[in-house]
């Protein structure tokens, strides 16, 4: 759900939500059995991280063209409340805890909703929360062994062979078939005013002959969620890659959220000639897009982070380790996904799916293989 890594909210998900989930189907019989032919307001419920709503994008952003005049609302969960304001096509939303069940519910029926979509994978509160908010028509996912399709007015196959992206779409195809959309977000159109002082020159062009942007490129080396660990590159491999883009002249730059400040601070410490600055923490998530699409190139670990720099156009070099990148890789016209030499690796498709015993792969995908995909996107 929301909070991720939350082992006890996924217990009481499971063997309460599931049993809630069921019994709370019996407030949909004999609603949605048909589309809303002309709906008027269409909600959207994201209890995922930071990297599903950006890809949800794609279904808002189809939706939105197909319906024109409607009006949008979205539901999340605090952990990606954030990436909201860069959601184009929305006209109202709130952010809830994934424990703020009736505040969520009481929420969605003030909304008098005519259509409901709920992108939830497994969590089985998207499904209560649907049949909770009186909405004409829900629709959302059928999972293998999650049991939290009930109720719904259309459920969809929710499917581990492509892209998530794909499976996002199916929500609306359902109700709209051949519907098409790609991600997308709402660039800011000025500097971000939280920029840091160190990134403050030579923000744009100015069209003199020999002028340009500086050569900057941003590694983002944390991932999230559950066992984590697993999905981290070795801090020798990002020192080696920091030092290789200094040489070729290019700005170095560590992201981050503020959590993350303490760990880009303890590995420029046992790393003191790494050329890197640590911007964790320290700039918003639409500043960071905002930088991303005036970046060189982004390097990162599979997570949040990486979607939103392939989305804001930057060529970006997605590090994939337990993480499949045919279900969860990066989405953009310049990037490039790479996986380890060897395994186990690219098993997880829901997000949880780790095998016992537990053992690191991303150790095994050199260097060298960043900075080949780095030259083939012309950023090195």
């Amino acid at each position: 759900m929301g909070e991720r890594g939350n082992s006890f909210n996924r217990l009481l998900d499971r063997f309460v939500g599931i049993p809630l989930a069921a019994c709370s189907s019996v407030l949909r019989v004999g609603k949605g059995s048909k589309p809303v032919a002309d709906p008027q307001r269409v909600g959207f419920i994201c209890l995922g991280a930071i990297g599903d709503l950006l890809l949800l994008s794609a279904l808002v952003a189809a939706l939105r063209e197909h319906l024109p005049h409607a009006h949008f609302v979205l539901l999340t969960s605090r952990a990606n409340a954030a990436t909201v304001s860069l959601i184009p096509g929305i006209d109202n939303c709130a952010s809830f805890g994934v424990t703020e069940v009736a505040a969520m519910a009481a929420w969605l029926r003030e909304q008098k909703l005519d259509v409901l979509i709920d992108s939830t994978q497994w969590a089985r509160l998207g499904a209560l929360l649907c049949n909770l908010s009186n909405a004409r028509t829900t629709v959302g996912f059928d999972t293998d062994g999650q049991h939290r399709a009930f109720g719904y007015s259309f459920a969809v196959k929710h499917r581990n062979d492509r892209h998530e992206v794909e499976n996002f779409l199916e929500l609306g195809r359902v109700l709209y078939p051949g519907l098409l959309g790609v991600p997308g977000i709402l660039l800011p159109q000025s500097p971000p005013d939280d920029l840091p002082a160190e990134l403050c020159a030579r923000l744009e062009p100015t069209g003199d002959v020999g002028d340009a942007l500086p050569r900057r490129v941003f590694l983002h080396m944390w991932p999230s969620g559950a066992n984590a660990w697993l999905k981290e590159w070795p801090a020798d491999h990002w020192d080696a890659l920091a030092r290789t883009l200094s040489e070729k002249g290019c700005e170095v730059y560590l992201t981050g959220a503020p959590a993350d400040a303490p760990r880009n601070d303890a590995f420029l410490r046992a790393y003191p000639q790494c050329p890197a600055i640590s911007l964790a923490g320290r700039i918003s998530l639409p500043g960071l897009a905002w930088l991303f699409n005036r970046a060189t190139a982004v390097v990162s670990v599979n997570t949040g982070t990486m979607h939103l720099a392939a989305i804001a156009g930057a060529p970006t070099v997605g590090l994939h380790g337990p993480t499949n990148p045919l279900r969860w890789g990066p989405v953009g016209r310049h990037v490039r996904s790479l996986l380890p030499h060897k395994g186990p690796y690219a098993y997880l498709n829901l997000g949880f799916e780790y095998p016992l015993p537990h053992k690191l792969c991303l150790d095994s995908l050199p260097v060298e293989d960043v900075e080949d995909a780095l030259r083939s996107l012309a950023a090195l």
